[in-house]
């Protein structure tokens, strides 16, 4: 406990240990910090915060999936959980449209994104009716970078960091813009090593032990990655008229990698028969291929702001998987699925007058996935076929959406109120074989999700706000699938073709001082939370699984200061908060609450000493925070670097180095009925890196056009 104290009290103390020094600074000196300051770290709106990469010299560079576990309140877990705030169900869009990945899917296409081709980071808690209501927590939205300079426009960038295993990335970028064209490419190459390793302890409670035995379990377990990815992304646009744009982009992410993995599973006194000790090796190839198409068309009807935007998507994603487990029994299982969907939908955004502006759209998509596993057990000198594991599995989505936003602006008072409709239309169907039957789910629901937004203008450009919106989190793919996935002889994963979808209420009310800091109250109340939850099958053995649980009731204040101006060369971005969060668990549980206050504060510090050297220190803490069945101990990391641009301006290079201090350990413990865990796990050590970047730009900077090609979906979908 004195530990967590004493890092907390250290990320408030250090950006304030300058604070008596802002009501001295010289006119000309602020004026310089205005200069230094055109592209602020952290810029802060009501309902959402925004961090811009390329102003940061530490989150510029690794790979996406580190800039967003570096970032104050996302906390992802292995499995690809995602939290915002203390709050699971956070969904992930790329440019404004899904990613349509969950679970470990999500993580290795994070992994495998360049830092370098990300322009910034939105995160959004209150998003407005125009968005996807899916995303209990918010919105995470990944931005690449654009070059709006017209002319040719080329960067290139490399990079290498060096943990306990290297990493090096590639990429460049090409830009051509002209009047009526604009045509951009981007190609990026990784190169990753990684491991993960991990240390299990279970214990049975009492009168549940095996007859004879101590109830005691535990597990380590050591797993190497070897990572290859390729990401594109083409697109052309084309200004038909001065009131008319037309588009089509495309971008893919081909992915491999090769897993070995090598668990030992140790149970004392136990008999001679059934021994003690289990080894089990597991292995697996993997192959990803991810491809997205756009057709965009947008109108300007008058110099009113009067738009219509229009697109068309198509997303292909496939995947094969083969895995190999050695232990007491010998298993192959060959894996493999793909994804199909067909999105459209239409925006109109008709402003009445300078004071009234009315929004309105409707999307429909359509989703199919196949899945197929084929597992054979060596018996004797020949493979035989695992029925029981063996499966075929067909899944197929349809959700419409339509909605409706009126702003309204007066002399104190901005509003924004919306309404949206999402029907929802889902079939699964298993194929059975000799051993077991055809099964098959369906299950069809609608729900009206409002939104609203209130602004109330004070004095010396202060204002307060009151923001309200409902939400839902569906059920993903994987989490409906009834297939079993093997970790080892006492651990599987399965899905549950029961679960229901969970709705959210979100409310939030906030003080906002100028451009400086934001103050909030936020409540969220969530009912038939999806969580994982662990089940015990005697011997053992446990089935991860997800489930609903009753409720979930989380509140408590949110603190945000952007571009805090400590001295001539210092600035600072502060994000805290500190969430109550109540899980009510299942009647047959010991414990029929999970309850905890969770504190969360990150400080970002930004040093310009001269036209061409600037520096960085960003830290971060995670406070302990309930999560269903699980409690998640406290996480904390710094980072440093430093930054020197050469080549008069059109290059730069950086030194940095990621969780010096080797605090990044993933720990967490998990009560069930009959028993409780203990679970430590690290995937990465201290990275020490260097990156190299140049720039070629021929021609002058443009504004961007209204152009929304982007689709808002935001799928559940887990492969």
């Amino acid at each position: 406990m004195s530990r967590n104290l004493f890092i907390i009290v250290l990320l408030i103390i250090t950006p304030f240990c300058g604070w008596g020094q802002v009501d001295t600074i010289a006119d000309q000196k602020l004026q310089e910090v205005v200069i230094m300051a055109k592209l602020p770290t952290v810029e802060m709106k009501p309902g959402k915060m925004t961090y811009r990469l390329d102003a940061s010299i530490t989150q510029s560079q690794g790979n996406v999936y580190d800039v967003l576990t570096s970032l104050p309140g996302v906390v992802i877990q292995n499995d690809g959980t995602i939290f915002l705030n203390g709050q699971n169900g956070a969904n992930i869009l790329m440019d404004g449209k899904p990613t349509y990945l969950l679970g470990q899917d999500l993580v290795n296409l994070l992994k495998s994104t360049p830092a370098s081709i990300t322009d910034k980071i939105d995160l959004i808690t209150q998003p407005s009716a125009r968005y996807d209501a899916s995303g209990n927590s918010g919105i995470i939205d990944i931005r690449t970078k654009k070059i709006l300079r017209r002319g040719m426009n080329l960067s290139v960038n490399g990079s290498y960091d060096q943990g306990k295993y290297g990493e090096g990335f590639a990429s460049t970028t090409l830009n051509l813009r002209t009047n009526k064209f604009n045509f951009y490419l981007s190609y990026s190459y990784s190169r990753k090593n990684d491991y993960d390793d991990l240390y299990v302890e279970r214990s049975y409670l009492e009168g549940w032990r095996p007859e004879g035995e101590t109830g005691q379990m535990t597990q380590s377990s050591y797993r190497t990655w070897k990572n290859k990815s390729n990401y594109y992304r083409f697109g052309i646009d084309y200004q038909m008229s001065e009131k008319t744009t037309i588009g089509l982009s495309t971008d893919g992410n081909l992915a491999g990698s090769k897993v070995e993995g090598d668990m030992n599973s140790s149970i004392p006194k136990r008999s001679p028969q059934t021994g003690g000790l289990l080894r089990t090796l597991n292995d697996q190839n993997r192959l990803r291929d991810n491809f997205t198409a756009v057709l965009s068309l947008t109108h300007t009807f008058n110099s009113d702001g009067g738009v219509l935007d229009a697109s068309m998507d198509y997303l292909r994603y496939r995947y094969e998987e083969d895995q190999y487990l050695n232990s007491q029994d010998t298993l192959f299982g060959d894996m493999g699925g793909g994804i199909h969907l067909y999105s459209g939908q239409a925006n109109l955004v008709w402003p009445f007058s300078k004071s009234f502006t009315f929004h309105a759209g409707a999307k429909t998509s359509f989703v199919s996935i196949d899945n197929n596993a084929d597992y054979n057990r060596l018996q004797g000198d020949s493979w035989q076929s695992d029925h029981d594991l063996s499966c075929d599995f067909q899944y197929d989505e349809n959700i419409n959406a339509g909605y409706i936003q009126l702003d309204a602006k007066f002399s104190s008072v901005s509003l924004e109120a919306g309404l949206r409709l999402e029907n929802t239309r889902i079939e699964g169907e298993q194929s059975g074989n000799a051993y077991q039957r055809d099964s098959s789910f369906t299950n069809h629901y609608t729900h009206l999700f409002p939104t609203l937004s209130v602004q109330y203008a004070l004095r010396n450009g202060n204002s307060l706000s009151l923001t309200y919106g409902k939400r839902i989190v569906r059920p993903n793919y994987r989490d409906l699938n009834p297939f079993v996935y093997i970790h080892d002889e006492y651990t599987y994963d399965k899905g549950n073709t029961l679960l229901r979808p969970e709705l959210s209420d979100n409310l939030e009310l906030a003080y906002i001082h100028g451009d400086l800091f934001r103050v909030g109250l936020a409540f969220n109340y969530t009912k038939d939370v999806i969580i994982k939850s662990y089940l015990d099958q005697g011997n053992y053995v446990v089935y991860v699984s997800p489930e609903n649980l009753s409720s979930r009731v989380s509140v408590g204040p949110r603190l945000s200061t952007s571009q805090l101006p400590l001295t001539s060369f210092w600035n600072v971005n502060v994000s805290a908060s500190w969430i109550y969060n109540r899980y009510r668990l299942p009647e047959n549980y010991q414990v029929k609450v999970n309850e905890r206050w969770t504190p969360n504060i990150g400080i970002s510090n930004q040093f310009n000493f001269a036209r061409t050297w600037s520096a960085e220190l960003i830290g971060f803490y995670n406070g302990k925070m309930a999560a269903g069945q699980a409690t998640i101990y406290p996480l904390w990391q710094i980072n440093v670097g430093i930054q020197k641009k050469i080549w008069k301006g059109r290059g730069t290079i950086q030194l940095f180095a990621r969780d010096i201090f080797h605090s990044n350990v993933s720990r967490m413990s998990v009560m069930t009925p009959t028993q409780h865990a203990f679970i430590k796990e690290r995937m990465s050590r201290t990275v020490v890196g260097i990156s190299l970047t140049y720039r070629i730009n021929r021609g002058l900077e443009v504004k961007e056009s209204h152009r929304k090609h982007s689709v808002d979906e935001s799928k559940r979908i887990n492969l």
